[in-house]
């Protein structure tokens, strides 16, 4: 049975393997590239790559920008790190997402001209120059270097606490290190397993500040953020088919070299977005089966049209409206169900629309 959690609703589960030997295979990788991977990679074994890339078919309808982000984050113990200059409070106006976590906060992300990166086991969800700008400072070899001797740690604050405030937790006992930031109040935010500098520098960030690791934690001297022309990252040689030809062919003054287990890549911020892009597009996760597969979906009111959309992406299918049927999906009906398959939800919609939903390869044609 999986659940529906309006106006946001989710099918999750694993692809194809029981849980042991998934889990198994997993600690397999992350013990095998453990010593000669970074915190700054990105590669199957990345505990982050792991959570972007599960299952994930979702449907968002009216939900706030941060709540719908953080409702599909929750459900993977996704760290994730909002740009305070994009409005979190607009409406999502998107239909369903993509397959996996990472393309469905994708598709959020889109709906308000923002775009995505992880980096430093925390997603990052801004305004392309933001995101562009704390990237390559993340991706700094003086801050990747300082990173491996940092501790990871775990943060916490509650609704309505001050940038400061919340730099103070982050330092703990250096706390007196905390310089006083512009005054605003913060949503609840929750980080697991992060390393200190990066939570540091994400702080910092909101308000386009950096620091300079070489002095920290001593001292935390700090500078404007600036742009960076390029960077490097590394990313697992098993990634390599993605992101070579996206990247050089975005960037035509990129460099590219695999050596060994890594490809080495040195391009601007455009050409390492598109390979983090071409990297989850290129994934095909298994989609619940119409039939079997039991939701539990609470009271969602929407327009016909618009729940069957939404339903028919979440089915894997596209959805196809006739014309003499248009004006009947109109209307707006009210969806609920418990233990129910897709088949059963959908066409609960076109009942009460009076419409028909005929199943085909790949497509769900809606009639009179």
């Amino acid at each position: 049975m999986r659940s529906f959690h309006p106006p946001i609703f989710c099918f999750n589960s694993a692809v194809g393997f029981p849980a042991k030997f998934v889990l198994a295979a997993t600690l397999i990788a992350v013990l095998s590239a453990a010593s000669l991977s970074r915190a700054d990679d990105l590669s199957e074994a990345s505990p982050i790559y792991g959570k972007l890339a599960s299952p994930m078919n979702s449907v968002f309808d009216g939900k706030s920008f941060r709540s719908a982000i953080a409702g599909i984050a929750g459900q993977v113990d996704l760290n994730v790190w909002l740009d305070r200059r994009v409005d979190p409070t607009a409406p999502v106006k998107a239909a369903a997402s993509g397959a996996t976590v990472y393309g469905a906060i994708e598709q959020i992300a889109g709906s308000r001209d923002c775009v995505l990166m992880p980096v430093g086991n925390v997603l990052l969800v801004g305004r392309r120059d933001w995101v562009a700008k704390l990237t390559a400072t993340m991706l700094n070899p003086a801050s990747t270097k300082n990173q491996a001797s940092s501790k990871l740690i775990d943060v916490n604050w509650d609704d309505l606490t001050t940038p400061t405030a919340a730099l103070k937790r982050v330092l703990g006992n250096k706390s007196e290190m905390a310089q006083a930031l512009p005054h605003d109040l913060w949503p609840k935010t929750s980080w697991t397993q992060i390393n200190q500098n990066v939570a540091v520098a994400l702080i910092l960030a909101q308000f386009d500040l950096q620091f300079d690791p070489s002095s920290f934690p001593q001292r935390l001297v700090t500078s404007p953020l600036t742009p960076s022309d390029s960077f490097s990252r590394r990313y697992s040689s098993t990634l390599a088919r993605a992101v070579r030809p996206t990247i050089t062919s975005v960037d035509a003054d990129s460099s590219v070299r695999l050596s060994g287990q890594w490809l080495q890549a040195k391009a601007n911020f455009n050409a390492h977005l598109s390979a983090t892009q071409a990297i989850f597009a290129a994934l095909k996760p298994k989609l619940p089966d119409p039939d079997k597969d039991t939701f539990t979906l609470k009271q969602m009111r929407t327009s016909a049209g618009n729940a069957l959309q939404q339903l028919c992406r979440v089915a894997g299918r596209r959805c196809e409206i006739a014309d003499n049927a248009r004006q009947a999906c109109e209307i707006t009906v009210t969806v609920q169900g418990k233990d129910a398959t897709l088949r059963e939800l959908i066409e609960l919609v076109a009942t009460q629309a009076g419409v028909k939903a005929t199943w085909g390869d790949g497509v769900i044609s809606i009639s009179l």
